[in-house]
């Protein structure tokens, strides 16, 4: 797992033992910006329900600094990950 904070991106894998160092580099993302971050994770390596929980989380995160949290480039079975978990209109904006 790794972030970039100069392209706001995620890319690696999630798992229950660096959940929180993911969650830790989305939340560096967000600090870094004001009003609105897109945090693109098209490098995140499986869809799965860790990864959603880490979105959710910076999403939260986001609206506790005033700052909108959008996500670009979405693997498609983490789309459906979302739909399913009823998560869409969160997780999913302006799509």
């Amino acid at each position: 797992m790794s972030g970039n904070s100069a392209g706001n991106s995620i890319s690696g894998a999630i798992s229950f033992e660096n959940f929180a160092a993911v969650r830790r580099a989305g939340e560096s993302l967000i600090e870094n910006t004001q009003g609105e971050v897109v945090i693109d994770i098209r490098q995140i390596e499986h869809a799965n329900t860790l990864a959603v929980g880490a979105m959710v989380a910076w999403f939260r995160y986001g609206a506790k600094r005033n700052t909108q949290v959008k996500f670009a480039n979405v693997p498609d079975p983490l789309r459906k990950i979302i739909r399913v978990s009823g998560l869409t209109k969160i997780l999913l904006q302006g799509e």
